[in-house]
C-alpha cells in the first residue's frame, strides 16, 4: 500500500508546486479562479440567478409582499450564524478524509471564513467532497424548510438560501481550480501556523 501523500514527500511523488499564497492573499486568488468559465463556475451563476428569479416571482405572488419582504432582509442576520455550522462541515469533511486536526479561521476585515487541517494533503475528490458538503447539506435543509413553512416565515428560509449561496462563493472558486488542472490531479494542504497555503500539481 502506497504512503499517504504529505508536504515532505510530494516531490519525491511526481508532484511540483504551482502556487503558494499567504491566507491574506487568498480572496484574489479566489477572484482569479471565479471568473474563468468552466461547468463549476457557470453552474453556480445558473443556481444564483435562478433563485434570484423565483424569488422575485414569489414576492409577486406572496398575499403580504411587504411582510415577506421584511421577513427576507431579517434573515441576513442569519448570515453569523450559518458561517460556523458552514465551517464546521468543511471540518467534518477533512476529519473523515483523514485530517488529525482542524483548525477554523476568520479574517473580518475581507469577511473571509475558513477551516484548515494543518498540512494534510487533500487530492483533489477529497477537496471537492469537503468543498460542495456545505452548499449540498445546507441548501437543501432551507429549500425545504422554504416549502415546509407558512408565508411570511418561509421567506426567512429564503433569504438564508440566498445569503448562503452567495457566500459558498469561495468554496465554488476552488472548486473551479481544481476543475481547471483537473488531469494534473492538484492537491493542496495548509500550513497553519505559516499561514500559508499550497497546491501542487503532478508532473506530466
Amino acid at each position: 500500500m502506497p504512503k499517504p501523500l504529505t508536504p515532505d514527500n510530494l516531490e519525491q511523488n511526481g508532484y511540483v508546486l504551482h502556487v503558494h499564497l499567504a491566507h491574506l492573499d487568498l480572496v484574489a486568488f479566489i477572484k482569479q479562479y471565479f471568473f474563468i468559465k468552466n461547468p463549476v463556475t457557470i453552474f453556480y451563476l445558473l443556481f444564483n440567478l435562478r433563485l434570484v428569479s423565483v424569488g422575485v416571482c414569489f414576492v409577486f405572488l406572496a398575499d403580504s409582499a411587504a411582510d415577506s419582504l421584511l421577513k427576507f432582509f431579517l434573515s441576513f442576520f442569519l448570515f453569523f450564524l450559518i458561517v460556523p455550522v458552514h465551517e464546521l462541515i468543511h471540518g467534518i469533511g477533512y476529519k473523515l478524509a483523514g485530517a488529525e486536526k482542524v483548525t477554523y479561521k476568520a479574517v473580518w476585515k475581507q469577511m473571509v471564513f475558513y477551516a484548515m487541517a494543518d498540512r494534510f494533503v487533500a487530492n483533489k475528490k477529497q477537496f471537492v467532497l469537503l468543498a460542495i458538503a456545505p452548499f449540498l447539506l445546507i441548501n437543501t435543509l432551507f429549500i425545504s424548510l422554504f416549502f415546509y413553512l407558512p408565508e411570511p416565515f418561509s421567506w426567512v428560509s429564503y433569504g438564508a438560501l440566498l445569503m448562503h449561496t452567495a457566500g459558498c462563493s469561495g468554496d465554488f472558486a476552488l472548486m473551479s481550480y481544481f476543475y481547471n488542472y483537473w488531469e494534473k490531479n492538484p492537491v493542496t494542504y495548509d500550513d497553519v501556523a505559516g499561514q500559508m497555503s499550497y497546491f501542487y500539481l503532478k508532473k506530466d
